[in-house]
């Protein structure tokens, strides 16, 4: 799950309570402001769903919810947004991510497509390579997962099916919180976006229709996540991305994106596919758009994730499109001017961008999966890099990477060795623990927990707010474990305990408990 810090709003208490709980005092009232101030009001994804439909149409910020009823087992991912009064957004997301089944819990941000389209003919697969791999070294096997507007099922270009027997577009599912589609299958197009990138990725060859994707023995698994008009939310590209890698996604691609840094929740979701082993194969590989702001422009999330392989587009001269964007996170280019790919009417047409460079790269990420179902990202991004083709200055450049990819000289090179980045330093260790039970005895609140602090004893503060009127204690705890006891009056408790890390004086929230009195 995705860590957070905690927050909280003391229900009436003075702004001095407010401000020891994270938050100022003058929040305005509402669903959000009452849930913040009872933790125990908000502690299931039942009462998730709640707070989200009794706020849905409020102003605001929207903040995003996954929730994954089933852990690491398929099927369980779904999505909810509750719209919060800007300023107490984030301490909403630190109250929600503590929640049992939530996965993730940020404030959302808006996404789009990245594509414009131009009209000439399909030259792609063939100047990546792609035609002159040997017979059925084709992604067969494999499953690419198109996060996006949706995939046209009913295509005659998408429907042969598979080597292996497969359908060619599996039913997939749609993440739209809040419309119609939510929940439904992906396999239906209403924008054209998706259907254009799963062509390019794996439409049907030698059918005597149109052309052929990269990988034409690739199962796409459609993941509508985007609406008809090419728009959505950071959230349910979230979940389209963490429900694709548990149905077994061997690479994801992510044609889409928004300006600025990475959302915290659609890192941590990059994170975990890219590393997870849990499913008994190799995590799933991201291959995701570099944008179309062009050089001075900005980079695009989730392409300069460092989990990503970030994809520019060149044209059919190998130049790097204009519209391409530049900057140090660029792995590799390949074709995404003028291409020629299905339509969601049933026919074919041209569009341009690094979103229809990505699908290039995507398919080349399931040819190399079939050919060694070990590779990692890291193993896929080495072995494109590393037998790239300089098409801007020479070596590593803002423009391409490595340089326009050769999916034939990747597979016919050895696995080359991944470039490991020395590690980081480590975080420094704070203190921490925890509040394990809250009792009361007539007019006096027991509570106990565990506190830890790796630089000496550990000292914890607690306060209880209720009437407006503010009590506070502290002192060190007893090695591993501490107790206290407060005497109160009537009235409804929030009983709230922190470790106080030393020697910084941070201080570490353990736990919150609501205690009515009578």
């Amino acid at each position: 799950m995705l860590a957070l810090s905690a927050a909280l709003v003391l229900a009436g208490a003075p702004s001095g309570a407010a401000a020891a709980a994270g938050l100022p005092a003058d929040g305005p009232d509402g669903p959000v402001a009452d849930a913040i101030a009872d933790p125990s009001s908000l502690d299931s994804p039942a009462e998730v769903r709640d707070l989200a439909r009794e706020t849905r149409g409020d102003p605001g910020t929207p903040v995003g919810v996954v929730l994954d009823r089933n852990g690491e087992e398929p099927g369980g991912i779904s999505v909810v947004r509750i719209q919060s009064p800007p300023q107490q957004a984030d301490a909403l997301a630190a109250q929600l991510a503590a929640v049992a089944g939530v996965e993730s819990a940020a404030p959302a941000e808006r996404v789009q497509l990245l594509a414009d389209p131009l009209s000439s003919s399909q030259y792609g697969p063939t100047r990546i390579g792609a035609t002159t791999l040997p017979a059925g070294l084709d992604g067969r096997g494999t499953t690419v997962a198109v996060v996006d507007t949706g995939v046209s099922g009913t295509h005659a270009d998408l429907t042969p099916p598979l080597p292996d027997g497969r359908p060619r577009v599996a039913a997939g599912t749609s993440f739209l919180y809040g419309d119609a589609a939510n929940g439904t299958p992906g396999n239906v197009d209403p924008h054209g976006h998706g259907t254009h990138v799963a062509g390019i990725v794996a439409a049907a060859r030698d059918n005597g229709l149109g052309g052929a994707g990269v990988a034409p023995g690739a199962q796409i698994l459609p993941v509508r996540v985007l609406s008809a008009t090419g728009s959505g939310w950071s959230t349910d590209v979230v979940a389209g991305i963490l429900w694709a890698h548990q149905a077994g996604a061997d690479v994801i691609n992510l044609s889409l994106g928004g300006p600025g840094n990475v959302p915290g929740d659609m890192a941590a979701a990059l994170d975990r596919v890219t590393t997870d082993t849990s499913r008994g194969k190799a995590p799933s590989v991201v291959v995701a758009a570099a944008g179309n702001s062009g050089a001075g422009g900005e980079a695009n999330w989730p392409g300069r994730s460092p989990r990503a392989i970030a994809v520019a587009a060149t044209d059919p001269a190998d130049n790097v499109a204009g519209f391409s964007t530049r900057g140090s996170y660029v792995s590799v280019a390949a074709p995404g001017v003028s291409i020629l790919s299905t339509c969601r009417s049933g026919g074919y047409c041209t569009m341009s961008g690094t979103s229809m460079a990505t699908p290039m790269v995507a398919g080349a990420a399931a040819v190399l999966r079939q050919q060694q179902p070990s590779r990692t990202t890291e193993q896929v991004r080495a072995q494109l890099e590393g037998t790239a083709r300089d098409v801007s200055v020479p070596g590593r450049d803002v423009d391409s990477g490595a340089g326009r990819i050769d999916l034939a000289a990747a597979t016919a090179a050895p696995q080359l060795a991944v470039n490991t980045p020395p590690a980081p330093p480590a975080p420094a260790v704070m203190a921490g623990g925890s509040l394990d039970v809250v009792l009361l005895d007539r007019r006096r609140i027991l509570m106990n927990g565990r506190a830890f602090d790796p630089d000496g004893v550990p000292r914890v503060k607690v306060i209880d707010a209720a009437n407006g009127v503010l009590s506070s204690i502290e002192f060190n705890g007893d090695g591993a474990g501490w107790g206290a006891a407060i005497d109160v009056g009537p009235g409804n408790h929030l009983t709230c305990a922190w470790a106080v890390d030393q020697p910084t004086g941070q201080q570490v929230l353990l736990g919150c408990r609501g205690v009515l009195v009578k």
